[in-house]
């Protein structure tokens, strides 16, 4: 009997320093960097539905469109970005997060074309592409030289989150997308809770006008369709197809929108619209419910993380007495520092959304 004791005592002693071990290991693992050396091969499934292996954890990221760019900031991962797409670097938010972006190599854009010779010769761990034109067949070439290359499409507030998944995957960092999603979905929730049960007859029509003109505006398959659908409102152009889409001032006039929220590429051009005659008897005009959609450093009605503040955005602007209890800049400043570190005030941003005729 004793023996047994001293057996049962000797194992229970043996499986509390097991315990031990293992539980200082994961600690230490936690909380140190660990070298990209240490991570296994990591499978990925982009959003083109085809299986990238990443090697280790990305260090070196290559972006090839805003909202990509605009992703890998929000996930804190600026400092591994080693070259991004022409356009990104003028957007404002970008360079007031990472000043540095400035100086990287710039390897082209989606539209005017990309040289694959230099993302090859700057040796990235990753590369985000863009499935339009030429993505997939640019990201296989990219993927038999031996260079990771990724598919995010993020069109709509689900993908715009599954893309985040995907990146921060890739770059070994998943927990950082749960925080981002998490911000996205407190955001969501402050406009569900105020417009979400608004029956139809009381949701407000909206023309969005785009970036090609006053009067091309999003499909129901856009992003910007969704955006409205979720303030409450109703896309006058819901039942159109296909992307931005011309319409005539005659079906403007038959739409009849209770508001028009314009893109900032067209602001400076929306105001006469608000003079002509033939447009004077909508309501958008008679009531001038004319927005040009914030901020002042970054667009908020294209996909990326900050299409939840568009959304709180317009939201207010439609409903404005749902919304007194919810500090619009109060909101987007915890917003920001959540994904940036630093309060959209801090990064310069302003709220300009006003048209003058």
């Amino acid at each position: 009997m004793m023996l047994q004791k001293t057996i049962h005592k000797s194992v229970k002693q043996n499986i509390r320093a097991l315990l031990f071990v293992i539980l200082s290991v994961s600690f230490f693992a936690c909380s140190f960097p660990v070298h990209a050396s240490a991570y296994s091969q990591t499978p990925i499934v982009d959003m083109a539905g085809r299986e990238v292996t990443v090697s280790g954890r990305a260090e070196r990221i290559i972006t090839t469109f805003k909202p990509a760019t605009l992703s890998v900031l929000s996930l804190g991962l600026a400092d591994r970005l080693v070259a991004v797409d022409s356009h990104s670097p003028g957007v404002e938010i970008n360079t007031a997060v990472y000043p540095a972006m400035r100086a990287l190599p710039k390897i082209g854009n989606r539209s005017m074309g990309m040289n694959l010779e230099t993302i090859i010769s700057l040796k990235p761990d990753l590369v985000l592409l863009y499935a339009q034109k030429d993505g997939v067949i640019t990201a296989d070439r990219l993927s038999r030289s031996g260079i990771p290359a990724v598919i995010i499409l993020p069109e709509s507030m689900a993908s715009i989150k599954a893309a985040l998944r995907i990146i921060a995957q890739a770059a070994g960092c998943p927990e950082r997308a749960d925080t981002v999603i998490q911000a996205i979905d407190h955001v969501m929730s402050v406009v569900s809770a105020r417009t979400g049960g608004l029956p139809d007859q009381q949701r407000k029509t909206v023309y969005y006008a785009g970036p090609e003109g006053f009067f091309s505006t999003a499909s129901g398959n856009m992003l910007q369709n969704e955006m409205i659908s979720l303030a409450g409102g109703i896309n006058a152009g819901h039942a159109l197809t296909g992307f931005f889409k011309s319409i005539s001032p005659e079906q403007f006039v038959q739409w009849n929108p209770d508001a028009v929220f314009v893109c900032r590429e067209i602001r400076s051009s929306a105001g006469k619209y608000l003079k002509k005659p033939e447009l004077a008897e909508v309501n958008a005009v008679k009531g001038k419910q004319f927005f040009c959609v914030p901020s002042s450093n970054a667009p908020w009605d294209f996909p990326s993380p900050l299409s939840a503040l568009g959304v709180l955005w317009a939201a207010k602007r439609l409903y404005p007495d749902r919304f007194t209890d919810v500090d619009l800049i109060k909101e987007i400043d915890r917003f920001h520092e959540i994904l940036f570190s630093r309060s959209f005030t801090e990064l310069g941003g302003r709220l300009a959304d006003t048209i003058q005729p």
